[in-house]
């Protein structure tokens, strides 16, 4: 629907909601004549961003039909590629081409009230008082529409597991400028257990039930005596069966540990159960202001079980039990003993307010926000083994089961974390001149946000934090048209404008830190248009990087690449309150196409050079690289091995990357149109179809950890995170549908690539995966189509990762390590779930 909107002076105060960004549609994108200097006239369709920058992809109703989407969540999941930045930032999201104050604002809008969604590259959210980093969707909603949809969702893992149950209720009116939303869910996830999958137990881990023994030094002889008879040095054996074991019998299993499947006793994947209510009322406020308002509240209920405490006891010489001659360490599991655990609890609240008007020509919109966290955990950490070693120590037998009280002694971590927000974001705009190619659009920004966390560790662990800061930013964005042939202005440039944008800010501990873009934005033809842009941007780190709770881990075993064995080591994690803040360059080049000016068929490929100073990164791989790069992280013993180590975010000096992102999007019918059908006046229905790819290419991608360091080439085979990072990359979807019934699919693909280590065992090649989901619809109303109850009756299918594929990795040796195998990779696998969703 076009609308016309005059902005007079003194302006009319009876500014619509929809009204306040309307703009020039598809058809009319060139700059309009002049016109009295007392107004300025805008024809337009409703809804649509104002910018001469045209979408990577639009999708109207019947392409978001095609779909199958259920919910707004599944919609922008079927659609993520490409939405998501370069860099795999989350989009901005508008609703009828304007700011809202979160995206719970607009999350429970069920897909039918969506007219058409719209995505837009990166320099779009400039003149939204947002850097050119991420990109823009807006979705534009229908007019007037009323539903009461309620929706239930049961599905499970084909392998068995992680059942889920979803009942859903969403209730929804749209009426000009008024919007009403109320949406309650409650979701239960089972656990998957170990024993449904198949792991095998990992040969380095020498804990076992019944125990194995070794040497007091790690790696050390357990007895001269027993490799004698032996005939081979021992440093560790399994305990014989028996009441009182002989060196014989140790001599009979010397190296060759008992392994415990602990398959039973674990988890993969944790239970969960989570509540949800969210309110979002808007509407006209008074003479020409309009605004919003947004409650949500969650509870989340998470438990899983580690399996038995592991134990170190230490066994005496003259211990009536043990037949060596000097003292020993029994490796076991307190089996007899309770099953560690954790449980987490966390409650989640947000309050979201906008108003929105206009003033002399100037729209503008003021947000505010409320949010609060509270995080309560209880993690069994260790069995104090105290006790244990007296009794031992006393004469008590360590190789037969203990007595429940000397094992009982669980002692666990006891976390709570709170965090709060307070935020509020004034937003202005206006095409305030006019020179000769067109008007120069001017955005403002003003922003305050105070944000704080307090942690505390108590119990195994003792740990106390709390953090708190101010941010302040202003900002400055212009567009200025250069070159229009409409105007007659260079019209052999065709149509071309420059913006550029500064912002900056204040973080308390942190100083003043700014942003600056320079882009200019050209289209020598209508169907093609080139985007360049330079970006520098400063930031601080997140409160959760900063501020998470610390937290213990005793006997964990990690991979360790420079010997391809696994190592029993004391892990930290949490926060690091000692971080800078990081500085960013991106470099772009954008070009976009659309050959066809009545095909929805678009072609977009941007290519990007980035530098980052600082950057914060959690280091998860144990490679000689960042061994010797970060010894911060890592405490050893006398003799060299891995006693602690610590997953926790660091500054890394240097990041080069190098990327080339390609999108093609298509949606629309198939065939030709028909006359309208003789009863209401309607055309006849046509399938609707869409479809989309995105393959992506990494040139470089190199790092370097530390000033003077050798720079990791993370695509020849160095690693952060113990996985390789990919040259090749991509992901696809598409969909067809008709009178309600269709199918969907998409999918994403992973090239293979090689992670080096020091030995046969730590080098590792991981095969290319593609994991495909598809999806069937059926409108049972179309099937029955007598029976009144099944009108707007969908029942979905869907299937992810329809072919059960699992990432591959295989070391130099031939041997797949314990932590790569496939099943601890992705644990859940294939998952079929099954939709029953009713609109009133």
């Amino acid at each position: 629907m076009a609308l016309t909107l005059a902005l007079l002076a003194p302006p009319n105060p009876a500014i619509s909601q929809e009204a306040a960004h309307t703009h020039t549609d598809a058809g009319a994108r060139e700059d309009a004549p002049d016109q009295l200097t007392s107004d300025i006239v805008v024809i337009g369709q409703r809804g649509e961003v104002v910018t001469d920058i045209e979408p990577l992809a639009t999708f109207n109703a019947r392409a978001i039909e095609a779909t199958g989407a259920t919910s707004i969540d599944e919609l922008l999941r079927t659609i993520r590629g490409i939405t998501e930045a370069a860099d795999g930032e989350p989009p901005i999201f508008l609703l009828n081409a304007q700011r809202v104050s979160g995206y719970e604002e607009i999350g429970n809008l069920p897909p039918e009230a969506i007219e058409k969604v719209e995505v837009l590259p990166e320099p779009v959210a400039l003149r939204y008082g947002y850097p050119p980093t991420r990109r823009v969707v807006n979705f534009i909603t229908k007019r007037r529409f009323r539903q009461l949809s309620l929706k239930y969702v049961v599905g499970t893992a084909t392998r068995g597991g992680a059942d889920t149950v979803n009942p859903h209720l969403d209730l929804t009116r749209l009426r000009d400028d008024k919007r009403f939303t109320l949406s309650l869910d409650a979701h239960h996830t089972d656990a998957l257990s170990q024993s449904s999958r198949h792991v095998l137990p990992d040969p380095d881990v020498p804990f076992d039930a019944i125990g194995n023994v070794t040497g007091v030094r790690a790696g050390g002889e357990i007895d001269p005596t027993l490799s004698a008879l032996a005939g081979q040095v021992t440093t560790i054996a399994p305990v014989p069966a028996g009441a009182a074991p002989t060196l014989s019998g140790f001599a009979a299993g010397a190296n060759m540990p008992r392994l415990y499947d602990l398959s039973p006793f674990h988890d993969l994947a944790p239970a969960n159960d989570t509540l949800h209510g969210e309110l979002v009322m808007a509407n006209r406020i008074g003479h020409g202001i309009a605004g919003s308002l947004t409650l949500t509240a969650d509870h989340a209920h998470e438990r899983s079980v580690y399996g038995p405490s592991s134990a170190t006891l230490l066994v005496p010489a003259d211990n009536p039990f043990s037949p060596f001659s000097n003292d020993v360490l029994l490796q076991r599991y307190f089996t007899e003993g309770p099953l560690l655990g954790a449980r987490l609890d966390t409650t989640t609240l947000h309050a979201g307010g906008l108003l929105r008007g206009a003033w002399r020509g100037w729209q503008w919109d003021l947000t505010g926000t409320l949010d609060g966290q509270r995080r309560v955990g209880l993690s069994d950490a260790y069995t104090d083994t105290a006790l244990a070693n007296a009794a031992i120590a006393a004469g008590a037998n360590p190789f037969q089961p203990l007595p429940s009280a000397l094992v009982g002694n669980v002692r666990a971590n006891h976390t709570v974390q709170t965090t709060h927000g307070a935020a509020a974001k004034f937003v202005t705009n206006n095409r305030p001149v006019r020179l000769p190619a067109g008007p120069v659009t001017v955005t403002a920004t003003l922003e305050v946000e105070r944000t704080g966390s307090s942690g505390r560790t108590t119990g195994a662990t003792t740990y106390d934090v709390a953090f708190a800061r101010t941010r302040i930013e202003g900002a400055a964005t212009l567009d200025v048209p250069v070159a229009s042939r409409k105007a007659g202005v260079l019209s052999w440039l065709g149509k071309m404008s420059i913006n550029a944008s500064t912002a900056r800010r204040h973080v308390e501990g942190f100083g003043d830190l700014s942003d600056a873009t320079a882009g200019i934005t050209w289209a020598p033809f209508k169907p093609i248009q080139f985007l360049l842009q330079y970006k520098t941007s400063a930031a601080a780190p997140t409160l959760d990087q900063v501020a998470t709770p610390q937290a213990v881990a005793l006997q964990a075993n990690v991979f360790n690449f420079a010997t391809g064995r696994s190592d029993i080591v004391t892990l930290l994690t949490g926060g690091n309150p000692d971080l800078v803040a990081e500085h960013r360059r991106v470099r772009s080049l954008g070009v976009t196409l659309k050959p066809f000016a009545k095909s929805e068929l678009r072609l977009g490929a941007t290519y990007e050079a980035t530098t980052v100073r600082n950057g914060v990164q959690t280091i998860y791989a144990l490679t000689p690289a960042t061994l010797a790069g970060l010894p911060d992280l890592f405490v050893r013993d006398a003799s060299g091995a891995l006693t602690s180590v610590a997953f926790r975010p660091v500054n890394v000096a240097r990041e080069e990357q190098q990327t080339l992102n390609i999108t093609l999007n298509a949606n629309g019918q198939i065939g030709h149109a028909k006359p309208p059908a003789q009863s209401n006046g309607k055309p006849a229905e046509r399938p609707s179809f869409y479809g989309g790819l995105g393959p992506s290419i990494r040139f470089a991608d190199r790092l370097t950890l530390r000033p003077g360091t050798t720079p990791l080439n993370l695509l020849a085979g160095d690693t952060l995170t113990g996985a390789t990072t990919p040259r090749i990359a991509g992901y696809g979807y598409g969909g067809l549908n008709y009178l309600g019934n269709g199918g969907t699919f998409d999918f994403d693909c992973l090239g293979g690539g090689r992670v080096r280590g020091a030995v046969p065992a730590a080098d590792l090649s991981f095969g290319a995966l593609c994991r495909l989901n598809v999806s069937g619809s059926l409108s049972l109303h179309h099937v029955f189509s007598h029976q009144t109850w099944t009108r707007h009756f969908i029942v979905k299918l869907s299937v992810d990762n329809l072919f059960d594929a699992h990432p591959s990795v295989r070391a130099a040796d031939n041997t797949t390590p314990y932590r790569y195998q496939a099943d601890l990779l992705d644990p859940v696998g294939r998952r079929v779930s099954l939709t029953l969703r009713k609109a009133l």
